[in-house]
């Protein structure tokens, strides 16, 4: 019994280590506010994937009731959207597809690209199929975008190859006529486009071309195929950023030693050179999934950023991006790692504290991946419903715009749980977001949570305070599971699991699961917009006081959780 508390001390000790150095590597002691900035919407990205550009995927019309609530949806002003994106990505727009996607083309895969060679060996174009590829997105306003070179079109190189099943992955074998090629693809959008498009797109190189699965070249081959697509954009749109691929693996050790295309080298050759050639942004891949430490995860992104500032000084202040962000999609079962989409009470709380974390460490734009998850009912009619990241991302519009701090709490959790807090301030109004998630998933421990807000920035006084939450108990997805389980019709992957969730096919054994939630389909979204319907604060989820040191914000949560209180 001695040995089992002395281990649990020293592991307490440890964790609370690993926070207070966290805390010193962000400039601040713990406990004490961080200062995040005025809030811009960081988190409103995301992107639309070829083959299936055409389709509009993934743009919907925002149902009403999304619009109701104390937190309604920030809609745009056209009939269909991205949900929660005001910025698209434009993946896999040159072709370079495999076969996925292209039954309409007879199965020749290359019959997509927009450009092949012909009998005599010579470059010909299809610019004629790149505006049904950009309609969808520009007719719905959409005009801030990234376009992504990446997939090189299977007539470019020696001898193409399918590196991954997303496309093509050898480079070109001629660098002139890869510009003349995008060039003519510029061109092409200028014409699509108005005359100042220039001002509002990005061009991106590639996706993940630090593996050989998606570009199997040189570091050398990768610099070339970089420059020539820079001279080309910048001859036709001189105003456009322009950048490298997003890093996956992302370590600094890893770009240094193990990556066939190294970022880093990339950076110094663009600024070596004697008119710089761009370098707009440091971007790489971010996933995560049920277990990882949002603090150690966000501080990696943070080391690799501010490497660059220190490699070079011209890049201390660059866009600090991530282009793929979520909860891992992969899975290696054998390996105790599960994939799934997590979109109830787990998820927000994890989604929660990465999100923010990675705003403690600077970054500046977020691309996430769609945040609706269809299923077809009885009728066979497609449904859908809105993730938990999408109640997250509800509230964070609402905060968008204040000066945001991030608080650590003031007692280390017995039970280890993270705890954090996240306050918007403006125009009279605080909205605080406060998350619980523990690493051990299957700790559901309840405690009491104390944070301290300075009055030079919530002055004291009587205050009213209302609140939202998402827990196990409230949040729609959690409640999906149990219906399913109680019909018998949860599928065994999640039985096994009880911590675990999924989208409704994940979670469904079989097309009876997807009726029976299409079935209570009503009800869910009652529930949804319940759980963004404010309440009057009670003193069973938490207390506000005030006094000559500030405002004493005490909260009682049980992991996972986020709750969400309005301070007027």
């Amino acid at each position: 019994m001695h040995r089992i508390l002395f281990q649990i001390v020293v592991v307490a000790i440890l964790v609370w280590g690993c926070q207070l150095l966290v805390a010193e590597q962000a400039g601040h002691a713990a406990g004490e506010p961080v200062a995040l900035g005025k809030l811009e919407p960081f988190w409103r990205y995301s992107a639309a994937l070829g083959p299936y550009l055409e389709s509009g995927y993934p743009l919907l019309e925002i149902p009403d009731y999304m619009l109701e609530g104390d937190f309604s949806y920030h809609k745009r002003p056209f009939m269909q959207e991205v949900p929660f994106a005001d910025h698209l990505s434009i993946v896999r727009l040159l072709g370079g597809c495999n076969s996925v996607g292209n039954e309409n083309v007879g199965g020749k895969v290359d019959a997509i690209d927009l450009a092949y060679r012909d009998g005599s060996g010579k470059i010909q174009y299809r610019m004629e199929l790149l505006e049904p590829r950009l309609r969808p997105y520009l007719d719905m306003g959409y005009t801030d975008l990234t376009l992504v070179l990446d997939n090189v079109p299977w007539c470019f190189p020696e001898q193409p190859e399918s590196g991954s099943s997303l496309g093509q992955s050898a480079p070109p074998r001629d660098v002139g006529e890869w510009h003349d090629f995008i060039k003519e693809v510029c061109l092409e959008l200028k014409k699509i486009m108005d005359p100042d498009a220039g001002q509002h797109l990005r061009f991106r190189v590639g996706t993940e071309n630090n593996g050989t699965a998606r570009f199997n070249g040189t570091q050398e081959q990768y610099q070339q195929h970089y420059d020539a697509a820079a001279t080309a954009v910048r001859e036709v749109f001189p105003e456009a950023k322009f950048g490298a691929f997003n890093i996956s693996g992302a370590s600094v050790r890893a770009i240094d030693e193990k990556q066939n295309v190294s970022a880093f080298k990339l950076a110094g050759h663009c600024l070596a050179q004697p008119v710089r050639a761009p370098f707009d942004w440091v971007a790489f891949s971010r996933y995560y999934r049920p277990g990882n430490d949002p603090d150690l995860s966000a501080s990696g992104c943070r080391e690799i950023w501010e490497e660059f500032g220190r490699r070079f000084l011209e890049l201390k202040d660059v866009s600090r991006e991530i282009h793929e962000f979520g909860i891992a999609p992969w899975g290696e079962v054998e390996k105790g790692q599960f994939a799934s989409d997590e979109p109830g009470a787990l998820g927000a709380a994890m989604t929660c504290q990465m999100m923010w974390r990675l705003r403690e460490a600077g970054i500046n734009r977020l691309w996430h991946w769609p945040v609706f998850d269809k299923f077809r009912d009885r009728q066979n009619n497609l449904q859908g419903l809105f993730t938990s990241q999408a109640w997250l991302m509800s509230i964070m519009d609402h905060m968008a715009g204040g000066e945001a701090y991030l608080f650590s709490p003031l007692t280390l959790s017995p039970s280890l749980t993270k705890y954090l807090m996240v306050a918007s301030f403006q125009d009279g109004r605080a909205l605080l977001m406060i998350s619980a998630y523990n690493t051990d998933i299957a700790s559901h421990a309840a405690e009491s949570v104390q944070f301290r807000i300075p009055p030079e920035l919530l002055k004291p006084g009587n205050k009213t305070a209302r609140f939202v939450q998402l827990t196990r108990e409230t949040a729609m997805y959690d409640g999906i599971r149990r219906d399913l389980d109680s019909a018998g019709l949860l599928h065994e992957d999640f039985a096994s699991r009880p911590d675990r969730l999924g989208s409704v096919r994940e979670m469904a054994a079989g097309r009876e699961g997807e009726k029976l939630v299409g079935d209570r389909l009503e009800d869910y979204v009652s529930q949804w917009v319940e759980s963004l319907t404010l309440k009057p604060l009670d003193a069973a989820v938490g207390t506000i006081e005030s006094d000559a040191a500030g405002t004493l914000v005490t909260v009682h949560l049980t992991a996972p959780e986020v709750l969400v209180i309005e301070i007027r």
